[in-house]
């Protein structure tokens, strides 16, 4: 039987529970996934050949921007989130007034 998948839930749910933030991490550090993922990257990377006219060319970009996004934003998904931390430039703006 397949494992039930779960709805999205809020990203502050995420970072509550820390089990699953650390079985993300030692998922993500596996080898196999380093690997898939380095695979995965290269064969949907553009290459000379794949080139075509501007607007393929910029659709396949775009895509393959987002494919490497989803990536990077899975190990931002590893970092415990401490959302009482002290941002030291939270006032950088503060002088500008609407």
């Amino acid at each position: 039987m397949a494992k039930q998948i779960t709805p999205p839930v809020p990203i502050e749910q995420w970072y509550g529970d820390t089990a699953a933030v650390k079985e993300l991490q030692v998922l993500l550090q596996t080898e196999t996934f380093q690997k898939a993922v380095a695979i995965l990257k290269e064969i949907a990377g553009p290459s000379f050949n794949t080139l075509q006219d501007e607007g393929h060319n910029s659709l396949r970009y775009a895509w393959y921007a987002g494919y490497r996004d989803a990536f990077n934003d899975l190990h931002k998904l590893t970092k415990l989130h401490n959302p009482k931390s002290n941002d030291p430039h939270s006032d950088e703006w503060a002088h500008i007034e609407s």
